[in-house]
């Protein structure tokens, strides 16, 4: 592929970067779900998939979600703004709405806009993140075209203990934060909360935009309050109930032109109940139910004109059933619904949705050849039936490599935005006839180990039919595009020297297959390094991240520059229960965008100091 070749100096400088330190994520290969539904561990899985616990989340001392995601492998950031403004992932170069994103297997995000707020979800609440790249929708429905991205929040499962956390930093950043956990008697309790501040920073430069100019020389603030709760119980014949739910809320500030909001309050907030069981000995049922909302209020002080509220809801269930044919051969039948619903002062001529999905998977082991298959008919209650599906194989390559090929599509519903949004200043703004946008990936993987390092490539194709856009012939959406996306993922980590490290570098070819554009705000070649160590009661660790350059319009005539950035890192800790860090973002002060217009963060030192009592 093209993108492979242009690829080859990153690649190299990736590789090496890799060979004289180690990963932040290394360690033994964790158990996941997100991949099958099923638990197997991370190098069992034919996808390509990523796992960040959290002691990677703390040894990082990353200071939201997409700091902690951008430049993993295949994973890319855009955002208008600093913390709490609209913040935008591309996930192997797919548009933001073409991945699902799961809440403790609850699926959020918003229904009018199809994307997650990104901004708004507290790290603070999370136990892991998996990431699973590639067409999911089989398993997960609309929106998996890029892949599937799934938070845990906080669990306890071990004996009684409780933790404070307090830091601060530039911009007048503040954060609090407060847990109690624990297990007993095959119950578990996680209660957490937590109170983030800044004052921010001028978010956008001055810009014409829609023929006015916006300039707002001010400090664009951001708050956050959230909490999240899991308890639960194991019965002695080994079945679980659990029940789970992750809130958060607050004020975020952001530049605009008179008389249009400038201000939005927001609520994220998740909640489930999940029961698992085995029937009888080869069968496992889940059950699980729960809701997401996505509730915005958007005004500007003293221009009640501007107010408006969007408020979206999704309900879900779910059964899971997963029967044990044989050691080696297992099959997965399952039933999906779930509800969207809207309510919002923009008055819409549909104001609700379902689905409805069955789905199979088979995985298999037969010598050296590892299987899976699954398929999944679908009932849009809008857009009638749709079939997706993806096959895998593996094949070990002796004990220390393995082969993997694999085969999917995938598909994602317009939203309400696209299909029902009124029209504004008299101007229409949607198109109640477009057709969902589909997809096919064809993707190839070597896996292996090498001494103490372990390495992951993958090459992919993914194109995407039907592709809405902005159709500039009858200035609404239309599904007038087309886009193939060649990829190429590379990863390598372990430990060298006493460092752990990993590197991944991402090279892609986005191309907007009617006009042979770049498809808009995707970089070509990302890398990122990120390396660790301890030093007795010390530690120490840096991230480097590096993006090539990205246009920001559809025509290919607005250039954001490329940018390479350096983030260091230390810790020490004090006695048993008491840990002092500190870290300095941006060490270059580095005058960078990722989206025109926008402002990033200059040089910053931010220190934490937590305490965690005793068992």
């Amino acid at each position: 592929m093209s993108c492979f070749l242009r690829a080859l100096p990153w690649m190299l400088a990736g590789c090496l970067s890799s060979a004289i330190a180690a990963s932040v994520f290394a360690g033994e290969a964790p158990i996941i779900v997100t991949a099958t539904r099923v638990a197997q561990t991370a190098d069992e899985s034919l996808a390509s998939v990523t796992v960040i616990t959290r002691a990677d989340i703390e040894r990082s001392q990353a200071a939201s979600i997409g700091e902690l995601l951008q430049g993993v492998a295949g994973v890319s950031l855009v955002s208008q703004g600093g913390a709490g403004k609209l913040t935008s992932l591309y996930l192997r170069g797919t548009n933001p709405g073409h991945v699902s994103v799961l809440v403790d297997g609850i699926r959020m995000g918003s229904v009018t806009a199809g994307t997650v707020a990104w901004e708004f979800l507290p790290l603070a609440q999370v136990e892991r993140i998996e990431i699973v790249r590639g067409p999911n929708s089989a398993l997960y429905g609309s929106d998996a075209i890029g892949g599937v991205i799934q938070i845990f929040t906080r669990r306890g499962n071990t004996p009684l203990r409780w933790g404070a956390t307090a830091s601060t930093g530039r911009y007048n950043t503040r954060e609090l934060a407060a847990d109690f956990s624990g297990g007993r008697n095959d119950s578990w309790l996680s209660a957490r909360i937590a109170r983030q501040m800044t004052d921010g920073f001028d978010a956008r430069q001055p810009t014409i935009e829609f023929g006015s100019l916006i300039d707002e020389p001010d400090k664009d603030g951001y708050t956050s309050n959230s909490g999240s709760l899991r308890l639960g119980h194991r019965f002695a014949d080994g079945s679980e109930v659990e029940l789970h739910g992750l809130q958060t809320a607050g004020n975020t500030e952001y530049d605009s032109t008179s008389p249009f909001a400038n201000e939005d309050d927001y609520l994220q907030q998740t909640v489930g109940l999940s029961v698992r069981t085995t029937p009888m000995e080869p069968w496992d049922l889940t059950l699980s139910a729960g809701r997401s909302l996505d509730e915005r209020d958007s005004f500007r002080n003293a221009a009640p004109g501007s107010a408006f509220t969007f408020n979206t809801e999704r309900r879900v269930f779910s059964l899971q059933n997963d029967i044990a044919l044989s050691e080696d051969d297992t099959v997965s039948i399952g039933f999906d619904y779930h509800d969207d619903r809207v309510d919002s002062t923009t008055v819409y001529n549909e104001t609700s949705r379902a689905t409805r999905a069955l789905f199979v998977q088979y995985q298999g082991e037969h010598g050296r050849h590892t299987l899976l298959a699954r398929i999944r008919p679908l009932d849009d209650e809008q857009f009638g039936n749709h079939t997706t599906g993806n096959i895998a194989w593996g094949y070990a390559l002796g004990k220390q490599h393995r082969l993997t090929a694999s085969y999917g599509t995938a598909f994602k519903s317009p939203t309400f935005n696209d299909l029902y949004f009124p029209a504004f200043m008299g101007i229409p703004s949607s198109n109640p006839n477009l057709e969902p946008e589909e997809s096919e990936t064809l993707e190839i993987g070597l896996q292996g180990r090498a001494g103490a390092l372990e390495w992951d490539v993958r090459a992919f194709r993914t194109r995407i039919d039907n592709l809405i856009v902005f159709d500039l012939a009858t200035f609404l959406p239309g599904n007038v595009s087309e886009a193939e996306i060649d990829g190429f993922e590379a990863t390598l980590s372990g430990e060298v020297l006493g460092w752990t490290t990993r590197t991944a570098a991402t090279f892609l070819d986005p191309q907007d297959r009617n006009t042979g554009a770049q498809l808009p705000r995707r970089t070509r070649r990302s890398l990122r390094v990120d390396i660790d160590r301890r030093f007795g009661k010390a530690g120490a660790g840096a991230t480097f991240m590096a993006e090539d350059s990205r246009y920001d319009d559809s025509a290919n005539t607005v250039r954001v520059a490329g940018y390479g950035i350096l983030d260091l890192r230390g810790s020490w800790q004090l006695t048993d229960r008491l840990l002092l860090q500190g870290r300095v973002d941006n060490v270059f002060d580095k005058d960078y965008q990722t989206v025109d217009t926008f402002n990033t963060a200059g040089r910053s030192l931010f220190v934490t100091l937590s305490y965690e009592s005793g068992t």
